[in-house]
């Protein structure tokens, strides 16, 4: 079982007793996620956000708004904090739910008066299943809008090997 399943479980746990003889029980994988959370703050609140903590959006915003405006002073580009704070938002949204609406994410679109999928390409995505993610930004913002969409998506797979970095000293492998 992945870490990522364990913590899953964790945060949604009614017991949160501590047992000595454990070493991977719910507390133990809280504990190694918010000590990871000291070092990798937006991997971790990435994983709460992605497990159902609508609360934890706020402090990606904030952390995603945060390298944007890094970012686009590294490029010269001006952006205020609220055109940073929009991206983030809006990025954060696109990678929450990139599927195209009128195909479903399917790439194809569905037969009129049935469930069946036809063989016609979707227009609005021209097949690949995704809402098309250039659109939402104008072209002098587009690449860093993709940066952050990049960053996000590798932040997240940092999550479960640093809490794993926490709690491995305590295993016995």
């Amino acid at each position: 079982m992945l870490i990522q399943d364990r913590y899953a479980s964790a945060i949604r746990s009614s017991n949160l007793q501590t047992d000595e003889r454990t070493t991977y029980s719910d507390t133990d994988v809280l504990g190694a996620f918010g000590l990871a959370g000291r070092e990798h703050p937006l991997a971790v609140a990435l994983q709460r956000l992605f497990l159902g903590d609508n609360g934890a959006a706020e402090a990606v915003v904030a952390i995603l708004a945060e390298l944007v405006r890094q970012k686009a002073n590294g490029m010269r580009l001006r952006m205020s904090e609220v055109q940073s704070v929009d991206m983030a938002k809006s990025c954060l949204a696109w990678h929450r739910d990139s599927a195209c609406r009128p195909c479903g994410g399917h790439g194809k679109l569905v037969i009129p008066g049935t469930k069946t999928l036809g063989h016609q390409e979707c227009r609005e995505c021209r097949g690949t299943g995704k809402r098309p993610f250039e659109r939402a930004f104008h072209a002098e913002k587009r690449e860093l809008a993709g940066w952050l969409v990049a960053v996000m998506e590798r932040h997240l797979c940092r999550a479960g090997g640093a809490a794993m970095a926490k709690i491995a000293p305590s295993l016995d492998l």
